[in-house]
């Protein structure tokens, strides 16, 4: 990570990271180059001893149980009759674009086929 840092300690400008903060209010989708992923890699099995499912295997569960809280959420607001908030707006807008996908996928498979 030094190679970030300029001579005065501050952080260089990185277009891959988005501007602080941003997290908070934004799905942020973490990039990371070939050799970062070496490096972590590399880390992970020097404290791991290699064995990454149980750690990744627990990360897809959190971020499954988050995924299905925000759903609750959404669907609790739509019940209710409230005005959806940011966040439900943005997971209503997920699932609209993943259903969409997953229709033009399928239309496009039995066109193929035919």
């Amino acid at each position: 990570m030094d190679r970030y840092l300029s001579n005065e300690g501050h952080l260089l400008e990185d277009r891959r990271r988005k501007p602080e903060g941003t997290h908070l209010s934004e799905v942020v989708k973490v990039r990371f180059t070939e050799e970062e992923i070496e490096d972590l890699q590399a880390s992970a099995a020097m404290q791991t001893g290699g064995r990454l499912a149980p750690y990744l295997h627990d990360l897809f569960m959190e971020a499954h149980e988050e995924r299905k809280r925000r759903h609750a959420r959404m669907l609790a607001e739509l019940a209710e009759g409230e005005p959806l908030s940011d966040e439900s707006r943005e997971v209503a807008t997920q699932m609209l674009l993943k259903m969409a996908e997953v229709g033009l996928m399928r239309s496009i498979g039995q066109r193929q086929t035919a």
